[in-house]
């Protein structure tokens, strides 16, 4: 079959070079009208049932239609390193598997012939078995099905039984069935381990909430216990202050004895308030992160609220992250046009307030001093909030939020790409990371309806977010709240 292929343009010339190998390789085989017909029907059956046990009773009934001969079908273990034969053709389904015996020698990386059978190696993708050679046997075992199952994985194999001779047409139709059954096989195993793991990520959501949400409320009462014991310390401290009176002078014993109580009711006071404070933001994100309908819907499922975002979740957050500032000489610089005046968004704000949870971690670690245009060093983190007009569309507007440190500039596609899932830039590999955080920062403001990016200066970086402005919310001055 030969046609002109000079008006096929260059980006799909690869596809262009992979059909005409097929073709030639169709062109020399040649099948009969009825394995021609079987063979269309089978696939017909199999691109309309998806069953995993219906696909391997269709697959060693072909071989019966086709010339009364007996097959079966192998799946590897991988767990046992056997090949166990999941159906045959004399008996349908094998409820309890059998393993295949083999000779140690026998390599099943292409067609073999053994104690009259001829095994067919199974593989995801058609051709390999037939064109390309196990090159990767060492690095991952010739029987290595990994679990989104690589193309050079032998997945299982389809034996035909050889007593007396199969006519060499039929190991023609075979060798072109068995490509099939690989390919197959492969989608069918992908989609029963997706199936596995979303039943599981379903029943994780559920475990979440009643292994972790709930005592984790138990927390909360003990916290407010540890509350009513501080309470009863003040009051008992008060208390002694009128066991004397008149002219009665304490001991100077009895004066220590007040003041030690104090400064340890005061340190176990301030200590509880910062659990308190911890615990608060750890339960928001427990709440927010591990919310059941992420796991049953396979992504994040907004609970918007009404929230002002300066008071309700940057200064939270930056409260959390103050001592780590301090301690790296950070100083946090504020904007001068939050000072009198809210912003007003319809946000999940647990999710979005650990979008600056991880925005202020990776400031804690990439902050650098430079020296500023007027000559001065500088080390700091500042943010800020500026409307956007025409957005997300015309005629509407959007909040732009502004997290920006001081450092080295980073490139233009550095800026592209650092919202990737596992990049990390380059001059960071001493820092600790897993390029994980500005990934999860994308992921939230996405399904937010915002956008991402990252704007370089002559002294650091400006991380921003863009969010839809909630409609019929209007801005509100501090004096009113």
């Amino acid at each position: 079959m030969t046609h002109d292929t000079t008006n096929i343009p260059e980006s799909l010339q690869t596809v262009q070079k992979k059909l005409q190998e097929s073709i030639h390789f169709y062109e020399n085989i040649h099948l009969s009208d009825s394995q021609d017909t079987l063979l269309k029907a089978y696939i017909d059956i199999v691109h309309n049932d998806h069953s995993l046990n219906h696909f391997f009773e269709l697959s060693v009934t072909v071989s019966m239609l086709l010339r009364g001969l007996q097959s079966r079908f192998y799946l590897y273990d991988k767990k046992n390193g056997h090949f166990l034969c999941v159906c045959d053709s004399r008996t349908g389904i094998i409820e309890v598997p059998e393993a295949l015996s083999l000779s140690p020698s026998l390599s099943l990386s292409s067609i073999q012939e053994y104690d009259n059978w001829l095994y067919y190696p199974l593989y995801p993708r058609p051709g390999t078995g037939r064109q390309e050679p196990l090159d990767r046997q060492d690095e991952h075992g010739p029987y290595d099905p990994d679990p989104y199952f690589a193309s050079h994985s032998l997945l299982g194999l389809y034996a035909v039984s050889s007593h007396g001779e199969i006519a060499p047409e039929d190991k023609a139709f075979f060798e072109i069935l068995t490509p099939w059954i690989g390919n197959k096989l492969n989608n069918r195993l992908i989609a029963k381990r997706h199936q596995e793991h979303l039943q599981f990520l379903n029943s994780l959501g559920r475990d979440i909430g009643h292994n972790i949400i709930v005592p984790n409320m138990y927390l909360k009462y003990l916290l407010r216990q540890v509350e009513k014991k501080v309470g009863s310390l003040k009051e008992l401290e008060q208390g002694t202050k009128q066991l004397f009176s008149g002219d009665e002078v304490p001991s100077s014993q009895f004066i220590q004895f007040q003041k030690n109580c104090r400064i340890n009711r005061e340190s176990l006071e301030r200590t509880f308030l910062e659990l308190t404070k911890h615990h608060k933001q750890v339960t928001m994100f427990l709440e927010s992160l591990f919310r059941e309908q992420h796991f049953k819907e396979g992504k994040f499922v907004l609970k918007p609220s009404r929230c002002f975002i300066e008071r309700d979740i940057i200064l939270p957050q930056l409260d959390l992250y103050r001592k780590k500032l301090e301690q790296v000489q950070i100083i946090v610089e504020k904007p001068t046009n939050l000072h009198r005046k809210h912003f007003p968004l319809m946000v999940d704000i647990g999710l979005l307030s650990q979008v600056y949870m991880n925005l202020f971690s990776n400031a804690v670690k990439y902050t650098e001093i430079i020296s500023d245009h007027r000559g001065k060093s500088r080390k700091a983190l500042a943010y800020g909030v500026e409307k956007i007009e025409d957005f997300p569309v015309a005629g509407q507007q959007g909040l732009k939020l502004n997290v920006f440190t001081t450092g080295t500039p980073l490139g233009k596609v550095e800026c592209q790409q650092i919202f990737t899932e596992g990049y990390r830039s380059g001059n960071n590999d001493d820092i600790s990371g897993s390029g994980h955080g500005l990934d999860f920062v994308q992921r939230v403001i996405s399904v937010h309806g915002g956008e991402t990016g990252c704007e370089p200066t002559e002294e650091g970086n400006n991380f921003y977010f863009i969010l839809p402005l909630t409609v019929g919310i209007s801005e509100k001055n501090h004096s009113n709240d």
